[in-house]
């Protein structure tokens, strides 16, 4: 059963922002992957101070990689005038099966070695360190694969309430930024100037939607679109040569557009139906026509976006490959 497509959803889903989106760091300049897969420029740098630390890399192991996945959105705003209060809401949650992020993840290990390696760094096995009773000893809970809120790790920032994390061959996740608890930078610190091999952790957060609250004299309104971006990536680095681990930050808004996307459904607004919206229920209540949609003449600004998991795959793939090119050559660059 094909799932019927609401005009409105597609207008409040699909069109395009009328003002460059406000990022939570900093405005950032939004750039297409071009016809090569590329970023044109540079997109990659220091974070701010950071750039010293950067230096004495040769030999490298790659502990962890780790992406979130944005799976679900929102934007809402209020406006209030003498005689009313008026607000508006738009939220939208992405629909794919969770094994598809798992297989992207999985293949980030080997593109993020392959770009190291193409750049002239040694590349050491990834577990080297995992006999190391320091790198064991770090406390390694972090949930993966469960919906967890926005900025669950430092830095990282966008419109979604809830992303889920998973790692390179299902590796046990912690914060391992440069700023990170001293519970965990100072045995890295001292594992890497004791084997004379830098240690390098790569976080990547991959959204599906664009939002915006506005509230100015003018009015109040709530816009996005489905697109395919990073703008949330960090490559953090513990070199031998250092006393402190430095980090490389994604300085734009990478964009693979929505081609992802193969159906949109609204769903009814009810607060009892958003406790229903597990990822695997929703879709094959969708599927089998019984999910609850909005049928009044007034749109719920509530909504499923299922993706197409073969373009899902192929598109997040790409900007996280071109992203890893970009942080490989500036951390050359940093040499």
């Amino acid at each position: 059963m094909r799932l019927l497509v609401l005009p409105l959803a597609l207008a409040l889903i699909a069109a395009p922002l009328a003002h460059a989106r406000k990022h939570l760091i900093g405005d950032l300049k939004t750039i297409p992957l071009d016809d090569r897969g590329e970023i044109p420029g540079h997109v990659a740098s220091p974070n701010m101070g950071q750039g010293s630390y950067l230096k004495g890399v040769n030999k490298v192991i790659v502990p962890l990689v780790a992406v979130a996945f944005e799976s679900s959105a929102q934007a809402s705003v209020t406006k209030k005038t003498r005689d009313s209060l008026k607000s508006s809401h738009l939220e939208s949650h992405l629909l794919i099966d969770e094994k598809v992020l798992q297989q992207i993840a999985d293949q980030m290990q080997a593109i993020v070695e392959r770009e190291l390696t193409a750049n002239g760094f040694e590349v050491l096995p990834h577990d080297t360190v995992d006999t190391d009773a320091r790198y064991a000893g770090i406390t390694k809970d972090a949930p993966t694969g469960v919906e967890v809120k926005d900025n669950f790790m430092s830095g990282f920032a966008g419109n979604g309430t809830k992303n889920r994390w998973f790692t390179a061959g299902q590796r046990a996740l912690f914060g391992a930024g440069a700023t990170a608890a001293l519970s965990e930078t100072s045995p890295l610190i001292h594992i890497a100037r004791e084997r004379g091999e830098a240690l390098v952790f790569v976080r990547f957060k991959v959204q599906y939607a664009d939002l915006e609250a506005s509230n100015s004299f003018f009015g109040a309104h709530v816009k996005g679109k489905n697109v395919l971006h990073i703008n949330s990536a960090d490559l953090t680095v513990f070199s031998p040569a250092k006393t402190n681990g430095g980090m490389l930050k994604l300085k734009a808004d990478v964009t693979a557009g929505a081609d992802y996307v193969q159906e949109s459904r609204e769903l009814a607004k009810n607060p009892s139906d958003e406790t229903g919206l597990q990822m695997s229920a929703l879709l094959d209540s969708l599927l089998s026509g019984s999910a609850t949609t909005a049928t009044s003449g007034k749109h719920s600004g509530h909504y499923a976006v299922i993706a197409n998991p073969e373009v899902y795959q192929r598109d997040s793939l790409a900007l996280l490959t071109a992203v890893t090119r970009q942080f490989a050559q500036a951390l050359r660059d940093a040499q």
